[in-house]
């Protein structure tokens, strides 16, 4: 249970930094997780956490891989496989062999194998983190299709590079000519394992979908384990794990086409599934090292405390090596982006300011085994500490730098824009179908309570939400007093609704304590009214037999009176019961009232409804519509499925006519367009599924 709680505490962790990183987006969101992680280092039981190495390439990695590859555009890799070879494995390879040598020159007492293991484990780059890093400015679209590409395959040549190496270390036996040819063996023999598991699990898949077994609980679980299995059985065989699943995503990049022959609600969910788990571990792979850095600082700290210095100072230099061979590398175009000569020099720095360490870089490093000989592994907690220093370098060098050589990212659609207009798109359907539905208000109020609540997610303004709540409730109490006016509802039976409703109104605006003393004071004086009634009622008993012994009666005016007196004796809930009609009259008022209240309430919401009001708007009309909600007809479920088609198309006429008059960009039209389509295919799906 102890592993449970900690891998939940870490999702946990994720997730509140994922919440943090919106508000604050200047710093880049591997930092709140490290953050975070460091924070939950405090608790008891992370002190001393260790997470299996294959376990954490099994769950973390492949799928992350696999992810990579299925998103990877493979038309782009095949025309440009001549600059993935060159970056992801010549140039990856050179690092490696380069920042071997070069760790045991500076660091005498690490071993030549572990000097290369370290290397290995420092040189894939993350296209992911440095997404995060350069979110909203504009990267060459050259130097970015080159990270991607790169991301994708030198994670693997760093992976075989580190199992060599690991391998020499633990055998003491490397020969150069093996070890080139394990080399290729397990590279080549990864794509390719992967490639043809990729073609069945595709064949399989839309196998199952041909089939009749489109739903998500069946082809979502599936998509997932997909991963697992084609590592575990590269893995199995002695071929790159990594490889083959990034080859099978790219299978299923390939077959694309015959993948979209599923429903559209399943490519949504899937879709949405796959964004969500990879987000999720993403983060945890950083949550984790914040979690496991204190640890590592204080084994550091009892092995050899003079040493951090020179952990550190190996750290910065084998960034600066791997920043100037990089920036080497792309200025010459050894890289292959063929850049133009005027931009060369600029994408070299760009692309070498992007070479940011992440997610398989920490996987390496936690994955160095525990123990070797039974004897604890040894420089691990060394090598992870100068891996994450070296993570945390490539990080914070282009947080700082990169701004300043590049401008902003120019959105094709003004977030703010989108949102009025989408404001406005809800407003202009919504008031047409108040126009054209007079005679269904509960069924149309439903409706464009749907609608607004797709259009933001806004909080309303208290003090402009309570100015609206307050002349509704003016409203409602106007229309008691005019039926009460007319005739239609008695006097007491209005006072007594508006005193309710007054009532209701101040708890719905005052503090938690002051609704509660209302509360209290409420259920005081319904107490307090019930015995006072009852003494009354006693009081008044007396008198009448007081008067009956004082003024003779005759036999017939005695037997009533008494009657009287029984009655009057009787608990309330027997005379109540032999009131019923009133009970039913009384009930009918209510109905009356509410019917009424409800139609000149949203009637003054529809007239003061604009775009900038909207979400306050929104939220009285909300209340009003979950009032009246219990006494709806069952009829208005029937009536929403018409209606909403028409608020659809409302929505597309509001746009043909934007885009007509070229008040809106052809972007943002497409935009509109989009919403409104996935909004209507959403609502559709779960009619049907329904009925």
């Amino acid at each position: 249970m102890e592993i449970f709680y900690a891998v939940l505490l870490l999702v946990l962790a994720t997730i509140v930094a994922n919440t943090i990183y919106p508000y604050f987006p200047a710093i880049p969101q591997a930092f709140y997780q490290i953050f975070v992680g460091g924070l939950l280092s405090l608790v008891p039981l992370y002190h001393h956490f260790i997470l299996e190495p294959e376990v954490f390439m099994l769950l973390i990695i492949a799928p992350l891989m696999f992810y990579d590859g299925r998103n990877a555009n493979a038309g782009e890799l095949r025309k440009n496989m001549g600059s993935v070879m060159s970056m992801a494995v010549v140039l990856a390879i050179l690092t490696v062999v380069l920042l071997g040598y070069l760790s045991h020159a500076v660091l005498s007492t690490l071993p030549l194998a572990l000097a290369f293991a370290l290397a290995a484990i420092v040189t894939p780059t993350d296209a992911v983190a440095v997404g995060s890093i350069t979110a909203n400015m504009a990267v060459p679209e050259r130097v970015m299709g080159m990270l991607e590409r790169e991301s994708l395959f030198n994670d693997a040549s760093g992976l075989v590079a580190f199992s060599l190496a690991l391998t020499a270390f633990t055998t003491g036996k490397f020969s150069l000519g093996g070890g080139i040819k394990h080399f290729l063996i397990v590279f080549f023999g990864g794509l390719l394992i992967g490639l043809i598991l990729g073609v069945i699990a595709v064949w399989l898949r839309v196998y199952l979908v041909r089939g009749g077994m489109d739903s998500s609980s069946v082809i979502v679980p599936y998509d997932i384990l997909v991963p697992f299995v084609i590592y575990l059985a590269a893995e199995h065989i002695g071929l790159s794990g990594i490889l083959a699943v990034v080859a099978a995503g790219l299978m299923f990049s390939i077959s694309t086409d015959q993948l979209r022959l599923s429903s559209t609600q399943l490519q949504l969910v899937s879709r949405s599934t796959w964004h969500i788990l990879t987000s999720i571990l993403n983060g945890f792979v950083f949550v984790l090292l914040g979690v496991s850095l204190p640890t590592v600082w204080v084994n550091i700290q009892r092995d050899s405390t003079k040493s951090i210095p020179t952990y550190v100072l190996l750290a910065v230099i084998l960034y600066v090596v791997m920043l100037a061979l990089r920036y080497l590398w792309i200025r010459f175009d050894w890289a292959l982006i063929r850049s133009e000569n005027k931009d060369r020099r600029h994408n070299a720095l760009i692309g070498a300011l992007s070479g940011v360490h992440g997610t398989i870089t920490l996987a390496m490093a936690f994955s160095l085994p525990l123990t070797l000989n039974g004897h604890a592994f040894p420089f691990r907690n060394s090598m992870i500490f100068i891996a994450a220093v070296v993570i945390i370098l490539s990080l914070l060098v282009p947080t700082f730098i990169m701004p300043m050589l590049l401008p902003n990212k120019e959105v094709a659609v003004d977030p703010a824009e989108a949102l009025r207009e989408r404001k406005a798109l809800v407003a202009y359907a919504t008031e047409r179908l108040a126009q054209e539905n007079p005679d269904t208000p509960s069924a149309t109020q439903a409706v464009i309570e749907t609608l607004n609540s797709q259009a933001t997610t806004e909080r309303p303004d208290r003090q402009k939400m309570s100015e609206i709540l307050n002349h509704a409730t003016q409203i409602e109490v106007n229309t008691v007093q005019a039926l009460a006016d007319n005739g239609t509802i008695s006097q007491g039976f209005a006072n007594r609704y508006v005193r309710i409703l007054l009532m209701k109104s101040q708890m719905s605006h005052n503090n938690p304590f002051v609704n509660s003393t209302l509360w209290i004071r409420f259920v005081w004086h319904r107490l307090t009214h019930v015995f006072s009634r009852r003494r009354h009622r006693e009081q008044r008993i007396a008198q009448q037999e007081k008067w009956l012994k004082q003024h003779p009666q005759t036999a017939e005016q005695e037997r009533l009176r008494a009657e009287r007196i029984k009655q009057e004796r009787q608990p309330r809930r027997f005379r109540r019961r032999r009131d019923s009609a009133a009970d039913e009259r009384r009930r009918e008022n209510y109905l009356k009232i509410e019917q009424d209240v409800y139609n000149d309430v949203i009637a003054y919401l529809t007239d003061i409804s604009s775009v900038d009001n909207q979400t306050e708007v929104n939220a009285v009309r909300n209340y009003y519509n979950a009032r009246h909600r219990r006494f709806a007809s069952k009829e208005i479920s029937d009536q929403q499925n018409e209606l909403f088609i028409q608020a659809f198309q409302y929505e597309y006429t509001y746009i043909r006519q934007r885009r007509s008059a070229k008040e809106v960009s052809p972007a943002l039209a497409e935009e509109m367009y989009q919403q409104v389509s996935t909004d209507q295919m959403l609502y559709m799906q779960e009619s049907s599924a329904a009925d």
